[in-house]
C-alpha cells in the first residue's frame, strides 16, 4: 500500500467572493466562496463555501463550525450561527467537500469519507482538513479571525476538527460533539455505514484489506502501538502504518492540546460505537468531557445548551447579549428590502428621493 497523505498546501491561491445572503436584528450572513488550494479535488468540490455570520455589534471572538456527515444537521448549525453572531461571536460555518452543496459529481452527500475505495477516502479527508485551514487564512485576511477563537465540530466535523487542531496552531480552543475515532471499527461497526459493508460483501474494499475485518483489526492494533512512539505528526505521516491511521483522529490524539479541548458525548449514541468515543477521549489525555442523556442526533434540539457552553468557553459573559440566545430566529432577505423600498414600490418622491440605503 503506497498511499501518501499530505496536508500541506499553498496559501493565497485565489481571492474569495462574498455575497450578502440574509440578516437579522443583530447579525448579517454572507456566503464566502473561493477555490480550494487542495491539489486533487473531486469534480464538484473545487470551491470552498463558508456561511459567515457577522455580528452588527462589537465582535468578541471567532468560531468555526464544522457539520457532520451528510446534510441533515446543517439547519441546526444555521441556528447556531444566527444566535451566536447575535451575541457577538463571528461564526463561520464551513461546508466540507463531499457534503451538502459540495457533494462530488455522481456521489451522495457524505458518502466519500467512508468509501470502499481507499484512495478516494484518503483524498476527501485530506481535502477537508486543507479547506478548514485555508478558511482560517481567508478569515485572517479579512481581519475576521481573532485571537479569542475556537472550533466546534459535530460527528464527522469533530473528527476533521481534531486533525485541524493538531495541524494548525492558530486554533485556540476545540469543542468536539459526539465525535469518535478508530476508522477500522467505525467502518465495520457503525449502523450508519451499512452501505459500506454491503459493498464489502460484493468484493469491494480489498485495497488496504478494508473488507477483511479480522486482518484490518489486527493490523490496526499493531500499528496503533507504533503510533504511540511517534514524536511528531510528520513522523506519523512518513511512517508505514496503515493509511487509515494517517486520517484517523485516534493516531493524532496524543498531539491534541488536552487543556484546550472539550468533548461532549451522547450517552445513547448508537451511530458511533462506545469504544470509538471513549478511546478517543483516553488517547487525548482525558480532556474535559460532558456526558449528555441523548442520542447521536436527538441532542440537536438542545442547541441552546451548546451555545451557552461555547460562550462560556470563549469568555463571553454579557448577560444582556446572552439573552438573545432565547430569541426566535428571524431572517430578512435582501430582496425584501428592495421590494419594500419607496423606489421599488413606485412611491418615491421625485423631489426628496435618494437612493435606497444598502445595509453593509
Amino acid at each position: 500500500m503506497n498511499y501518501t497523505v499530505d496536508y500541506s498546501y499553498t496559501r493565497g491561491g485565489s481571492s474569495p467572493t462574498s455575497g450578502f445572503m440574509f440578516k437579522g436584528r443583530h447579525y448579517r450572513c454572507s456566503l464566502l466562496r473561493f477555490k480550494s488550494p487542495f491539489s486533487r479535488p473531486a469534480r464538484g468540490t473545487e470551491n470552498v463555501e463558508i456561511y459567515n455570520f457577522v455580528p452588527k455589534s462589537e465582535v468578541a471572538g471567532s468560531l468555526i463550525m464544522i457539520h457532520g456527515l451528510g446534510s441533515v444537521n446543517i439547519p441546526f448549525l444555521f441556528w447556531m450561527g444566527t444566535h451566536l453572531a447575535s451575541v457577538g461571536l463571528q461564526a463561520s460555518l464551513i461546508v466540507l467537500p463531499g457534503n451538502y452543496t459540495r457533494t462530488a459529481d455522481g456521489s451522495v452527500s457524505g458518502k466519500d469519507y467512508f468509501s470502499t475505495d481507499l484512495g478516494n477516502l484518503l483524498r476527501f479527508w485530506q481535502h477537508a482538513v486543507v479547506d478548514v485551514r485555508a478558511s482560517i487564512d481567508v478569515l485572517e485576511d479579512r481581519n475576521e479571525w481573532r485571537e479569542n477563537n475556537g472550533i466546534v465540530g459535530y460527528c464527522l466535523g469533530g473528527m476533521v476538527a481534531t486533525l485541524a487542531t493538531v495541524l494548525d496552531e492558530r486554533i485556540s480552543r476545540t469543542i468536539l460533539m459526539t465525535t469518535g475515532s478508530n476508522m477500522a471499527r467505525i467502518l465495520w461497526e457503525s449502523p450508519t455505514l451499512k452501505f459500506v459493508r454491503r459493498d464489502f460483501k460484493q468484493g469491494k474494499g480489498s485495497e488496504g484489506f478494508l473488507n477483511d475485518r479480522a486482518r484490518l483489526y489486527a493490523r490496526y492494533d499493531n500499528d496503533l502501538a507504533k503510533c504511540q512512539k511517534f514524536r511528531s505528526v510528520e513522523e506519523l505521516l512518513s511512517s508505514e502504518v496503515h493509511p487509515l491511521l494517517k486520517v484517523d483522529p485516534l493516531s493524532f490524539a496524543r498531539f491534541v492540546p488536552t487543556k484546550k479541548t472539550t468533548m461532549i458525548e451522547a450517552i445513547f449514541d448508537k451511530t458511533l460505537p462506545r469504544e470509538t468515543r471513549s478511546g478517543l477521549w483516553r488517547a487525548m489525555g482525558r480532556p474535559r468531557r460532558y456526558l449528555i442523556p441523548s442520542g447521536h442526533v436527538t441532542w440537536l434540539p438542545f442547541q441552546y445548551v451548546l451555545a451557552q457552553y461555547i460562550l462560556k468557553t470563549l469568555g463571553i459573559r454579557d448577560t444582556v447579549r446572552k439573552m438573545r440566545l432565547l430569541s426566535k430566529t428571524e431572517f430578512q432577505m435582501p430582496i425584501e428590502e428592495a421590494v419594500k423600498s419607496p423606489e421599488a414600490s413606485g412611491e418615491r418622491d421625485s423631489q426628496t428621493s435618494s437612493p435606497s440605503k444598502v445595509d453593509r
